[in-house]
């Protein structure tokens, strides 16, 4: 999926006529192709150096809106505004993921979704040696299909080799395991699944687990990716 997304982002790059493409959350990574962003840190901030894509950044002053995404008003933007609609790394941050999806749905014709994968986010030493995933990510994030769904992330995955997985620091994780992806057109399915009993968690957790324990996720750092 991210080779289709590269091959996208180089056809929106390349299109005959101006695209209005919408990037939500791109602060720390910007897209080039995309004329308009949305975040909650101001533009002076934004992470130029880890922009992606072809050309050169596009985004202006007048064109960076610095939103809540999960606040109380909708986009600054009208329906079905953009063609195009990014959002990378960031729905997984945020405290209301369901209400992000609707409002790309509205404003956008199409786009495209990455986060972290569930198997990442279940693995410790991805960031640090005694924690799974990434410490500020609020939700485990699943893609099947057109549908997304967002489970939130216990803080009991730490603590128990029931639940996680173990990444050494000579490892290196594959690329199609680390993120999960979406590039939808027209429109897409998107849920939370609701899991509050405790004992529930648990047998959750495990079995994702022994569903995923075989798994080749990861490589010796040194070897190139296959």
């Amino acid at each position: 999926m991210l080779d289709v997304f590269r091959s996208k982002l180089a056809e929106l790059y390349r299109s005959p006529r101006p695209l209005k493409i919408l990037d939500v959350g791109g602060w720390h990574a910007p897209c080039r192709q995309a004329t308009h962003l949305v975040d909650i840190m101001p533009y002076e901030t934004m992470n130029r150096d880890a922009a992606y894509g072809e050309g050169s950044l596009q985004i202006r002053p007048e064109h960076y809106h610095r939103v809540d995404l999960c606040g109380p008003d909708p986009l600054p933007f009208g329906d079905k505004e953009f063609d195009f609609v990014i959002c990378r790394q960031t729905l997984e941050d945020l405290r209301d993921p369901i209400r992000v999806c609707r409002e790309m749905l509205r404003v956008g014709r199409a786009g495209y979704i990455e986060c972290p994968s569930r198997l990442r986010e279940s693995t410790k030493g991805v960031q640090r040696p005694d924690w799974c995933g990434f410490y500020h990510h609020r939700w485990f994030v699943t893609v099947t299909g057109d549908s997304i769904t967002f489970q939130f992330k216990p803080h009991n995955l730490h603590f128990s080799r029931q639940f996680y997985f173990r990444r050494w620091p000579w490892q290196r994780m594959r690329e199609r395991y680390a993120n999960t992806y979406l590039l939808w057109a027209g429109s897409f399915r998107f849920e939370e699944r609701i899991v509050i009993e405790y004992r529930e968690v648990q047998v959750d957790l495990r079995a994702f687990k022994r569903a995923h324990r075989h798994v080749p996720a990861f490589r010796f750092r040194w070897r190139r990716e296959t």
